[in-house]
């Protein structure tokens, strides 16, 4: 029982209650009973909040580490793996491989997607009993759940598809469950953890030497310790200490600057700041309610996040020191998302209970209009959405609905036993919408080769670049991408990845093809080059780079004769720019030769 708990007269479990030690049938079946609506209703929330769009974002990239493990070769000459990728630094990979090998792309990429998840919600549920008790856990699972991602992607947490994020968050929440009563599990899960993805391992081991250093203040000695240690590490040029002292050149930094900002934390637009301010003036908050080790614990999650963006701050956007940027300390803000999150219920009834009217209050009031103002705004894009419609809404409400019912012990009236037997009956309907992939991307995702017409027109030893689309080439076509504006994505961690990244990127921006409308991230640095979708600028890109044999294009270019070929399945293109969605179609793609325009 938490301190928070005891604070609000929350009655202690007893040890040998049914719940805890059912001795027959009947009570396990009770237990079973009782618990199903607000486990549904947390499945219904996760399910609505995180639908799987298929291997998308950063999930294509670990697909295709995993198909470049089984056969390097093929890959060696895609962008992506050109001058060296950030696999190398992760086990999972290795775990992956074999799984790809076995059920092909897709099929791997969803089952490892829906272990990943359950293991984040294992890690959660833990992490949030062990902060808040059982009076306030599900309230807090669904604001973790419900809240994220309102504002800023890359702050976000808990992912829907398969990425080794998903498992170093998890394993780091189960790691800080047990750190009060199993120190030494909490080592050895928050090791796995880095093994999966160090990046975010990071901010968990953070905040543990800080928790135990504000218990025992001997273990401050060890900081300037560690500090030596890294830089021992990068004199002698071990990786990745290796770049400690090297910054980033003006042309590198231009580069990674326009394609990586989440880097540099002065590039953040306003609703990624807001959202952390939000998250530190709820710590601030419950920082004031808290008591003992809940306010060591939390003080020590603030100081990682905040330790995270100062380091952000100095290392990268001041110094563009190569390490700091590497590391990206700024990640540590997913763990101050969740910890805070998790106790805001029991920080709100806190307050309430001491019956404050005061700044602190009023700053709690505010914080819950601006999210829920936030989430209005959003919204009104819904019919625009590819990601939460008005289904989604439905679904999310009668979760939250029928959790806040039965947090506040509303048992026997109708409107409680109503809400819990909608969160029940919702389930399937949420597992049903849950696979949101297109028609398209279950086409790319299969495991059959591509269609023998399309083979012929594409030579198996021809570069190509598919526009809009490079897991055609990843995927069916089991090939490398000549371009993609995603392949930019290794651009800070390798000097060669961002010069080659920005030649190819200034040679196709003048197509305008819809790789520029899909991310505003990717562009030429000189975007005030003119639109050239015409021979001539077909000639242009064909003459720069002299490694590409093919294009496929999804419009036409007047005044040169493509072949064409004719999908089995409609390619749909989906993007969000400023906030608006827009999408294009197609079942015709234009293909275009190099050979006769140079």
């Amino acid at each position: 029982m938490t301190l928070f708990a005891r604070r609000l007269d929350i009655e202690p479990r007893k040890k040998n209650s049914a719940a805890d030690v059912p001795g027959e049938t009947g009570e396990w079946l009770e237990t079973a009973l009782r618990l199903l609506p607000l486990f549904c209703a947390v499945l219904v929330l996760w399910l609505a909040t995180r639908r799987y769009f298929g291997l998308s974002q950063d999930a294509r990239f670990y697909a295709l580490e995993a198909l470049r493990a089984l056969d390097p070769n093929r890959y060696a000459g895609d962008l992506y793996f050109q001058f060296g990728s950030q696999g190398g630094f992760s086990l999972f990979t290795s775990l992956y491989r074999p799984l790809v090998a076995l059920f092909g792309t897709g099929s791997a990429g969803m089952g490892v997607a829906i272990a990943g998840q359950l293991l984040w919600l294992f890690g959660l549920w833990r992490l949030a009993s062990s902060l808040v008790g059982r009076r306030f856990v599900w309230l807090s699972l669904a604001l973790v759940i419900a809240v994220q991602g309102l504002y800023a992607p890359y702050l976000g947490y808990g992912e829907a598809f398969a990425t080794p994020r998903l498992f170093a968050e998890a394993l780091t929440m189960l790691a800080l469950s047990l750190l009060r009563t199993r120190p030494a599990l909490t080592a050895a899960l928050l090791a796995l953890a880095a093994c999966l993805h160090p990046l975010m391992a990071l901010p968990g081991c953070v905040a543990v030497f800080v928790y135990l250093a504000l218990g025992r203040p001997i273990y401050w000695i060890l900081a300037p310790a560690g500090i030596g240690l890294v830089m021992f590490l990068g004199w002698a040029g071990i990786e990745p200490f290796a770049n400690l002292y090297k910054t980033l050149d003006p042309a590198w930094l231009a580069v990674a600057r326009l394609r990586s900002l989440q880097c540099f934390v002065t590039l953040w637009p306003a609703d990624a700041w807001f959202q952390v301010l939000n998250g530190f003036a709820w710590g601030a908050i419950g920082l004031f309610a808290a008591q003992g080790r809940d306010r060591r614990f939390l003080a020590a999650v603030l100081a990682a996040g905040l330790g995270g963006l100062v380091c952000t701050f100095v290392g990268a956007d001041i110094a563009h020191n190569v390490l700091v940027v590497e590391l990206q300390p700024w990640r540590a803000m997913w763990l101050v998302q969740v910890v805070v999150r998790i106790f805001i219920p029991v920080t709100l009834f806190s307050l309430l209970d001491r019956r404050i009217a005061s700044p602190m209050a009023v700053a709690a009031a505010l914080s819950v209009a601006l999210v829920l103002v936030s989430s209005l705004t959003r919204l009104v894009r819904l019919s625009h959405s590819a990601e939460f419609g008005w289904l989604s809404f439905a679904l999310t409400a009668i979760a939250l609905a029928a959790i806040l019912a039965r947090t506040e012990g509303m048992r026997g009236r109708l409107l409680t036993q109503l809400l819990c037997g909608l969160a029940v009956a919702a389930t399937p309907v949420a597992a049903w919408a849950w696979d949101a992939r297109t028609p398209w991307t279950k086409f790319l995702e299969a495991p059959e080769p591509p269609p023998p017409d399309l083979a012929d027109l594409l030579p198996r030893g021809a570069s190509v670049y598919w526009e809009g689309a490079a897991e055609m080439a990843w995927y069916r076509l089991a090939r490398p991408s000549y371009f993609s504006c995603d392949q930019g994505t290794g651009v800070v961690f390798h000097r060669e990845t961002a010069m080659a990244y920005r030649h190819r990127s200034d040679s196709f921006y003048p197509l305008r093809t819809v790789d520029f409308s899909q991310a505003k991230s990717c562009a030429a640095l000189d975007n005030q080059t003119a639109p050239e979708r015409t021979r001539s600028g077909l000639q242009n890109l064909c003459r720069r780079e002299p490694g590409l044999d093919k294009l496929v294009l999804i419009a036409p270019i007047d005044g040169v004769d493509p072949k064409i070929w004719k999908s089995p399945i409609l390619f749909q293109d989906i993007h969000v720019v400023d906030g608006i969605y827009s999408a294009r179609s197609t079942d015709r793609f234009y293909i275009y030769s190099c050979a006769g325009l140079r």
